[in-house]
């Protein structure tokens, strides 16, 4: 199989489902700005050539708003990875245990960017992080997104917005790498 082919065949085994979240957004100081709860869900045709996602948000004043992207895999699956249907700057890398990354190739200069966001995923669950600049290129906010495919509230995930207490993060740590260069190899 080519490596575009295995990119796309990864984003639909991993992430085509419904995703239900809590969003929570941060200053560059750490502070929260504002949580809120939210349902991305990813569907397909039966080919699965064509990808149809929604993102809901639910904010805590009953505001609901909602986005909606289309992907088809002629167009968006490049051979640096698949293209963002909102940022066609942004490309996407897809792994087969299912972390995965949205990244930028680019800066998009005078703009709001975000550089990129990357999820991590253990069966139903998965956590993501993304970092937005402002037109200044200063940091404006990170984001941090847990979500449940099982639904919400997740058994798995705490409603609590404080994510972490202080921890002493000092020792010997181990873990499996995976990486892929930007040829999708």
């Amino acid at each position: 199989m080519d490596l575009k082919e295995q990119n796309w065949k990864n984003f639909t085994a991993n992430h085509l489902r419904d995703w239900h979240g809590i969003w929570t957004r941060y200053s560059p100081e750490g502070e929260i700005i504002e949580s809120f709860q939210s349902l991305r869900s990813f569907r397909s045709n039966p080919e699965q050539t064509e990808i149809y996602h929604t993102n809901r948000y639910i904010y805590a004043d009953g505001r609901i708003e909602e986005k909606k992207w289309h992907s088809n895999k002629q167009d968006k699956v490049l051979p640096d990875g698949i293209v963002h249907p909102a940022f066609p700057s942004m490309r996407s890398f897809f792994f087969e245990q299912g972390a995965a990354t949205w990244s930028a190739k680019q800066l998009e200069p005078g703009s709001v960017f975000q550089p990129a966001e990357l999820f991590l995923k253990h069966e139903d669950i998965r956590h993501s992080v993304a970092i937005l600049y402002d037109s200044n290129g200063s940091l404006m906010r990170t984001v941090s997104i847990r979500e449940d495919a099982a639904g919400f509230p997740s058994k798995y995930w705490s409603k609590e917005i404080n994510l972490l207490p202080e921890r002493n993060l000092s020792g010997n740590w181990q873990g499996t790498a995976v990486t892929m260069t930007p040829d999708l190899k």
